[in-house]
């Protein structure tokens, strides 16, 4: 087994973390795709985690991969707690097998036992060596963990044109809609394992930051003219995006038949080798009575709204658990499921209740 040096890294290894993850490709439905973050890997972090440490596994002077970990506040039991996330694990195929997953994570507990007492991670289902350290790590050093749901992400196509068929009026926002927003969101994310706690100067500050405007809010307003749903479509290219790296033949059938449907529909051309997908992503929702008929409302005017405007996708995802993912039923989408995996280095919390555990998909 090849001897490894674990060290930080910064911005200044930006181009090589970028290279490395650019040799770890993934297998999708017959497509070869990569997660591209260019041209800042750091820019998604400095979003999400108020606090952020990323090791480098070194062999000699070369970097061969690297680990992170983000501190953000959730809500655990009504109360807000220090969350960790371990994330962005990417290792070059040559300097696989030598357990470098395992080493950053015993690195990273002292920086954890100093700030939190519970984790995530979420691992793609399929990814055995991430698989394979949940429940039985046999690592005394790793804290237990366990699969506590499922995520699922429904990229819903954009195809042929759809109406609004529920008896709620969607639009944008406008600043007046804060307060209201702020309350539908607590009262949504109050229910939720690991949910977020909102402000009105809050909302306003992540909109600056993520280069958005009150209105790529969208809100659902019922017939007494109040506030009963809300989402916000988000466009994050500028910092993530899936790029195609292969097609398999096994998916040229699939091809010719989207090209036939091109024809005669809007919908986006599909993305040839080196290209990406162009996507949205539903965060920041909520809805009165997690009414379902209410969030198909917002994904419909979204759809909508969206529909000649060249995008593939827009993502809409949720605990497997949460009835709120059948508002994309009717629509011709996808599902790609990952394991959302809970940790506590206090054994005493680690059963805690758990009820529709919460994940931005907006910031995986």
């Amino acid at each position: 087994m090849e001897d490894y040096r674990i060290l930080p890294v910064n911005e200044a290894y930006n181009d090589q973390i970028l290279r490395i993850m650019e040799a770890a490709p993934i297998q999708a439905k017959g497509l070869v795709i990569r997660f591209d973050k260019s041209p800042d890997v750091f820019a998604l972090p400095r979003m999400k985690y108020s606090e952020c440490f990323h090791v480098g596994f070194f062999s000699d002077e070369s970097l061969k991969g690297v680990a992170s970990l983000g501190f953000h506040n959730s809500l655990i039991e009504g109360k807000e707690e220090n969350i960790f996330t371990l994330f962005n694990f990417y290792i070059l195929p040559e300097a696989r097998g030598n357990h470098l997953s395992a080493r950053a994570i015993r690195e990273f507990i002292p920086l954890i036992r100093e700030r939190a007492r519970y984790g995530i991670a979420i691992t793609m289902r399929g990814n055995k060596p991430a698989e394979s350290y949940i429940s039985h790590t046999g690592n005394s050093f790793l804290p237990p963990s366990c699969i506590i749901d499922r995520l699922c992400i429904k990229s819903i196509i954009l195809s042929s044109p759809r109406k609004n068929q529920t008896p709620f009026n969607v639009r944008n926002a406008v600043i007046e809609d804060i307060t209201e927003i702020t309350a539908l969101l607590n009262t949504e994310h109050r229910q939720r394992f690991m949910g977020l706690r909102f402000t009105d100067e809050g909302i306003l500050e992540n909109l600056k930051i993520r280069g958005l405007n009150v209105s790529d809010y969208y809100v659902a307003v019922n017939r007494s003219g109040r506030i009963a749903g809300v989402c916000l479509a988000w466009d994050s290219q500028t910092f993530r995006r899936t790029t195609v790296v292969r097609i398999s033949p096994a998916l040229l059938p699939f091809l010719l038949s989207y090209r036939l449907m091109s024809g005669v529909l809007p919908i986006a051309a599909f993305p040839a080798k080196g290209d990406c997908f162009r996507e949205l992503t539903i965060t920041d929702y909520a809805v009165a009575d997690r009414n379902v008929q209410i969030m198909n409302a917002l994904l419909c005017e979204v759809y909508r709204r969206n529909l000649n405007r060249k995008y593939h996708f827009i993502n809409f995802g949720s605990c497997m658990t949460d009835d709120l993912l059948r508002a994309a039923d009717s629509f011709w989408h996808f599902n790609t499921v990952s394991s959302i995996v809970f940790t506590s280095l206090d054994t005493d919390k680690f059963n805690i209740p758990v009820r529709l555990p919460y994940i931005d998909i907006a910031f995986l």
